[in-house]
């Protein structure tokens, strides 16, 4: 983190506004992929999916503790109703198209599973999903390196940018 702060920095002194863990997150893809290739640092990776797995457990119960419910009282209805299109939409999606764009194998209904987290709330919901799934199924190696790669690098990466520029544009 203490890295990334600085490549953070770096990109606020070019000019380019990025949200703050833009920075430590390329450092610890960095960081991970050369360990990776060299063995440099030895990483375990038994380590590193507990580690991921407390933090995700971490963020889930604070995002679900700050919420304030009663905020949301007169929007029940409204909300119900865009939920329910949602959740329809999305199993339409993951059981036809993502399926069979992924493989139409257990890796796909593993990602299926990611997707669907992910679309009806944030990367740490896909990754529980695919957790739980892989918990009592057996390992998906190839959706875990899929899934997080697009859900949290790309689709972080892209919203940054696109708001960055359409706030630079329109702001």
């Amino acid at each position: 983190m203490w890295a990334g702060s600085w490549v953070s920095a770096w990109f606020t002194s070019a000019g380019i506004t990025l949200p703050a863990y833009i920075g430590a997150m390329l450092v610890a893809a960095a960081i991970r992929n050369l360990d990776d290739a060299t063995n440099l640092i030895g990483l375990s990776r038994r380590m590193i999916d507990d580690i991921g797995s407390a933090a995700l457990a971490l963020f889930i119960a604070m995002a679900l503790m700050t919420l304030k419910l009663w905020e949301l009282a007169g929007l029940a209805l409204p909300l119900l109703a865009i939920i329910s299109v949602q959740i329809i939409i999305i199993a339409a999606v993951c059981m036809g198209p993502i399926w069979y764009i992924m493989g139409r194998d257990y890796d796909a209904a593993v990602m299926s599973g990611g997707f669907c987290g992910f679309m009806l709330g944030t990367t740490a919901n896909s990754m529980a999903n695919m957790e739980s799934l892989v918990e009592r199924y057996g390992p998906a190696p190839r959706a875990f390196l899929v899934v997080p790669m697009v859900g949290a690098f790309l689709i972080d990466f892209s919203n940054a940018l696109i708001i960055t520029v359409c706030l630079n544009i329109w702001g």
